[in-house]
């Protein structure tokens, strides 16, 4: 363990006592004790603790010159490798000193590290009381934070305790002394040690006590409402923008581990490592029992390569795949992912300037498209994770991340590059679990009912899809889901009252969707009831795509309806109305044969009219 100076600048005798009353206690030795005396009070250097307190040095500084000088003349005097710069109205607590120093160790790039603590402002500030938090243990401590990390990435610490070693603050050059007494000082060092490439962080399982200290101009109410104004004015003629402001709107550079779970993946995996491999700082690749050239063609690309008993679970893989990662950020693909060239660009400008406190970064993902390249459908997922989160996949199947925190939304696009070839596995897997007697969480049945659907079980999978509708939980966008796909399923049991029936359904979880509003178009369609199918299909041209992370079916919110509706209208001999919406379908895939086909036809028909 590195040699450690403690740094208390003293400016109230009776605050004093108690800082040193709590170091000592909770602080295994050895360590030094510099106590600066700021103004030199005959009250604090006559204090006995002082003079019996071991291994302490008391330093003198005429007038009161405030936190940056003596902090500055305090580290100056120092002889340890590793600093801890206290005010006096701080009270430490127990292994703070071992969790703040754990924390500069967990991270090779970090600066500054700071406690949380009572009644202060920004990220280190407590919600737990502070009476609980100084009871509580270590362990507890950074369990009751939301993070559920024992640090926190921030971008500004305050300089009532700070930890930092002694090398580092020298080359940034300590504290500023022109910002005088206080205020200011700690968002200009954290400034500069962020522009010099450090982290800044916040050790949430380390709590040192905030003791309001009494006013040093008790005479002058107003005196710390000029400073503060003045020292803001200050630092930003210094830095040419308000630095409060800067700190909040920090982005930077961060590291990449692309993590991927693969089983005989050749025909794919060349394609997909290539259009990410100069994008990310390492590649782990997890296999899963592979009988092919897939481990082959990941060395080729620098992959690190690890075998994995596969379990029948998808999550257990994942999660293990995350453990291996060692950069700051994880990225996840499967292997039929790609990222095309413009979205090659937007993610490497991405992780070149991320805001800094970014836990996830959400992605759209593009799973379908048609024979054009268009695509027909997306949805959202979170791609990208810092992994010192310590986020987990959920779910023995169709898995997901589950994530918290601050969330990104970026229109960096992963592309889908072929049908996945897991489908009969999944299937094998939730046979087997249903064959053991497991009861199925809401979601799991969600999922089984989608692999029976996808491998045309009709009937077994509307009676799965029923089950999970009667449920009272289930997350309300697969309610919607399963709404429309055992509408499908009961369409092609040839059962279509319950079709229709299933359909609306969905409306009542939320407002109609375009998906679903099209299937009860087609459903009249093919039954020959043109005046209610265009009912439908209209419906849906006048509905706004929601913001969501579940699946749109794209045409169903673009062209389709339209090219229905013409359908519809020239059935009923009204060709105009059907020529109006042949074109409207044309705004979005000018070029397809049927959008030619109906213009030709309809183009004649028209004239044939005009010409009676």
């Amino acid at each position: 363990m590195k040699k450690i100076s403690i740094v208390i600048l003293a400016q109230h005798a009776h605050l004093v006592k108690q800082c040193l009353a709590a170091i000592i206690k909770h602080t295994p030795h050895p360590y030094e004790l510099i106590v600066v005396n700021d103004g030199e009070q005959s009250s604090i250097t006559g204090l006995p603790e002082l003079k019996n307190a071991p291994n302490c040095r008391v330093i003198g500084l005429p007038g009161l010159s405030g936190v940056a000088a003596g902090y500055n003349r305090g580290a100056a005097a120092a002889a340890g490798e590793r600093l801890v710069l206290i005010r006096d109205h701080m009270i430490v607590s127990a292994h703070w000193l071992e969790a703040l120093s754990d924390c500069l160790d967990a991270h090779p790039d970090a600066g500054l590290v700071g406690p949380v603590s009572n009644d202060v402002s920004g990220w280190q500030r407590s919600m737990k009381p502070a009476a609980y938090m100084q009871t509580a243990d270590r362990r507890a401590r950074w369990q009751q934070a939301a993070n559920r990390q024992p640090s926190l990435a921030v971008t500004r610490l305050l300089s009532i305790l700070l930890m930092v070693d002694k090398n580092i603050f020298q080359k940034l050059g300590g504290f500023d002394e022109r910002f005088g007494l206080e205020t200011f000082e700690d968002d200009d060092l954290c400034y500069r040690a962020l522009k010099a490439g450090y982290t800044l962080h916040v050790a949430q399982d380390c709590f040192a006590s905030y003791m309001q200290p009494p006013s040093l101009f008790p005479t002058d109410p107003d005196w710390l409402t000029r400073q503060m104004e003045h020292n803001r004015r200050l630092a930003a003629e210094k830095w040419g923008e308000d630095l409060t402001a800067a700190l909040y709107a920090w982005r930077r550079k961060v590291t990449v581990s692309l993590c991927m779970i693969v089983k005989n993946e050749e025909a794919v995996l060349s394609r997909c490592l290539s259009s990410v491999r100069d994008l990310v700082d390492e590649i782990i690749i997890l296999d899963t029992g592979s009988t092919d050239r897939t481990k082959e063609i990941a060395r080729q690309f620098g992959a690190k390569v690890y075998d994995f008993v596969w379990v029948n679970d998808f999550a257990r893989a994942r999660n293990r795949a995350f453990e291996l990662a060692t950069q700051e950020y994880i990225l996840w693909l499967d292997a039929d992912d790609i990222l095309k060239s413009d979205d090659r660009q937007r993610f490497r400008e991405l992780t070149q300037s991320l805001p800094w406190n970014t836990d996830a970064v959400s992605m759209p993902y593009h799973l379908a498209h048609d024979a054009r390249g268009n695509v027909t459908v997306s949805l959202r997922r979170n791609r990208l994770v810092r992994r010192s989160r310590g986020f987990k996949w959920i779910g023995v199947v169709h898995e997901y991340l589950e994530v918290f925190g601050q969330i990104e939304h970026s229109d960096v696009c992963v592309t889908h590059d072929r049908q996945h070839t897991n489908s009969s596995r999944n299937l094998h897997i939730y046979e087997q679990r249903q064959a053991s007697g497991e009861t199925f969480t809401p979601r799991d049945l969600f999922y089984f009912s989608n692999e029976l659907f996808d491998h045309g079980q009709w009937k077994r999978a509307a009676a799965h899809y029923e089950k999970f509708l009667e449920l009272a939980e289930g997350w309300v966008e697969d309610k919607i889901a399963a709404c429309g796909r055992a509408a499908e399923c009961y369409s092609h049991l040839n059962d279509m009252h319950k079709a229709r029936q299933k359909a609306l359904q969905s409306f009542s979880y939320a407002l109609p969707r375009a998906e679903n509003c099209c299937r009860l178009g087609m459903f009249y369609l093919q039954e020959g009831s043109y005046v209610e199918a265009a009912w439908w299909y209209k419906l849906a041209t006048t509905l706004v795509m929601p913001d969501t992370h579940a699946p749109l079916q794209h045409a169903c919110w673009t062209w389709l309806p339209h090219l229905q509706l013409c359908v519809c209208y020239d059935r009923m001999g009204q060709h105009a109305l059907a020529s109006e919406h042949n074109e409207l379908a044309a705004a979005y895939i000018p070029d397809d044969e049927r959008i030619l086909a109906n213009r030709a036809y309809l183009s004649a028909r028209l004239s044939a009219g005009s010409q009676r």
